[in-house]
């Protein structure tokens, strides 16, 4: 349970005065840095991050005298060639393992492209084309979460957007219904995160980001007061999980959206600025005793 999880410094502290840990062992512990990439790691996403601009420049080059077709066929080869290639890098291990999640994503992006690229070549509609790419991606992405340390997060976060700007443009066109499909999409990101995936800090905050912003675009959609007051329901549930999971990104968001959506309603119920104002500040109050309540169940949020 979250409210049992403690922080690094208090399991430092129990273990120095079980005597599990001398007091300098103790000190160099509290001394440590929370994060240490090595040089070497940085250099290896550096680097992979050259041979993917490189290899998407002499594709272009190469590319641009041949026929649609011909592109197609020749995205779909290297999709085929790269993933052969990443599969290859990850079971080697270590840095070449790091060098070949990144050649999954030269892999993803070629055939997520080469398959929009052969959708528009049938003449499907364009959200049609979005929200199948976007979605082959998305799937791609899923089945290499849980054998990558980092890209198969990054491809899911990165893809799952543009599956939602396609499904809204597509059936949800300008409605008010349609900054709650990134509240499906955000659940989506958060309920994943839980898996046992890589970066899930990621996952976690980008769901959260994304349910912030749906709950703020829906409050502001329209003139009304019932509109902001289910956007503040929203901003509210994301602000009470992410405290009850001590999650800082969730809290930060949740607290964010439940602030602006108070304005908004603030300015809708109420002609007088100071009303206003105290009402906005009684909802903050409200906040910060919640939190204290929280807190007194549990520990800080991390």
């Amino acid at each position: 349970m979250a409210k049992n999880r403690k922080s690094a410094g208090e399991i430092i502290r129990d273990y120095e005065e079980s005597g599990k840990l001398s007091s300098e062992e103790a000190s160099a512990l509290r001394a440590a840095p929370q994060w240490v990439i090595p040089f070497t790691d940085i250099a290896t996403f550096l680097g992979g991050s050259v041979i993917f601009v490189g290899l998407v420049w002499i594709v272009i080059a190469l590319l641009q005298d041949m026929s649609r077709t011909t592109i197609d066929a020749a995205l779909f080869i290297a999709s085929a060639l790269t993933a052969g290639i990443a599969y290859w890098l990850i079971r080697k291990n270590g840095k070449l393992a790091v060098v070949g999640e990144c050649v999954i994503a030269v892999s993803t992006t070629a055939f997520a492209v080469g398959f929009g690229l052969l959708l528009d070549i049938c003449n499907v509609h364009d959200d049609y084309i979005l929200i199948l790419a976007a979605l082959s991606a998305l799937l791609i992405g899923i089945a290499v979460s849980f054998r990558t340390s980092f890209i198969g997060t990054i491809v899911i976060v990165a893809a799952i957007q543009p599956l939602m700007a396609g499904l809204i443009s597509e059936f949800f066109p300008d409605t008010s219904i349609a900054p709650l499909i990134f509240v499906i999409s955000g659940t989506a990101l958060m309920w994943y995160s839980q898996r046992k995936i890589g970066l899930q800090f990621v996952a976690r905050a980008a769901g959260a980001v994304s349910i912030m912003f749906a709950a703020i675009g829906f409050s502001t959609w329209d003139n009304n007061t019932w509109q902001p007051i289910i956007g503040f329901a929203i901003a509210g549930l994301l602000f009470i999980f992410g405290a009850k999971q001590l999650h800082f990104a969730v809290v930060a968001a949740g607290g964010l959206g439940v602030t602006i959506i108070t304005g908004v309603l603030a300015g809708r119920l109420f002609d007088s600025a100071l009303v206003q104002g105290l009402s906005v500040i009684g909802v903050g109050t409200v906040i910060v005793f919640t939190s204290i309540a929280i807190s007194r169940k549990s520990n800080a949020v991390t």
